[in-house]
C-alpha cells in the first residue's frame, strides 16, 4: 500500500508539473492568438475606413462633375431629373459602402471564430492531460492495490517468512 502511494503521489506530482507547465505555454499561445485576432479585425477596420473615405471622395467629384455638365447645360441641379440623378449616385456609394461593410463583418467574424476555436483548443490541451494523469493514477492504485480475495504470490509468500537469526 505504502508503494502505491509513493507511485500515486509521484505521479501525481508529475503529472502536475506537466499540466502547469503546459497550461503557462496554452496561456501565452492564447495571448499570441488574441493579439493576432485584434490585429487582424483592427487592419480590417482601416481598410474599411479608407475605401468608405475614398468612395465618399469619388462621390463628391462626379457629383461636383455633374453639376458642372448640368450648369453647362443650363439645367439646374436643384431639382427634378438632375437632382434624382445626384441622389442616385449617393445611393450607389451607400450601398456599395453598406456591402462593404457587411462583407468586413462577416471576415471579422470568420477571425472572431476562428480565434476563439484556437484559444479554446489550447487551453483545453492542459486540462485533459491532468485529467489523464489523475485517471493513471487511479488505475495504477487498482492495479497495483490487492485485494483481500487474491491469492498471495510466491515472492508476497517469501517476504512473509520470518528470517531465523543465529
Amino acid at each position: 500500500m505504502a508503494e502505491f502511494a509513493a507511485v500515486a503521489l509521484s505521479t501525481a506530482v508529475s503529472s502536475g508539473l506537466s499540466a502547469i507547465q503546459q497550461q503557462a505555454a496554452a496561456k501565452q499561445q492564447a495571448a499570441q492568438v488574441e493579439a493576432q485576432r485584434r490585429q487582424q479585425v483592427a487592419q480590417i477596420q482601416q481598410q474599411q475606413e479608407i475605401e468608405t473615405r475614398r468612395k465618399r471622395e469619388q462621390l463628391r467629384q462626379a457629383q461636383a462633375a455633374q453639376r458642372a455638365r448640368f450648369a453647362g447645360s443650363g439645367i439646374s441641379a436643384a431639382g427634378g431629373s438632375a437632382a434624382s440623378l445626384l441622389t442616385g449616385l449617393a445611393r450607389q456609394v451607400d450601398q456599395a459602402i453598406a456591402d462593404g461593410d457587411s462583407l468586413n463583418r462577416l471576415r471579422i467574424d470568420g477571425i472572431n471564430s476562428a480565434a476563439a476555436a484556437q484559444r479554446s483548443s489550447l487551453l483545453s490541451t492542459p486540462r485533459n492531460t491532468l485529467l489523464s494523469g489523475f485517471s493513471n493514477i487511479l488505475t495504477s492504485g487498482i492495479r497495483r492495490t490487492p485485494s483481500l480475495f487474491d491469492e498471495p504470490s510466491p515472492a508476497d509468500l517469501l517476504r512473509n517468512i520470518p528470517t531465523a537469526t543465529i
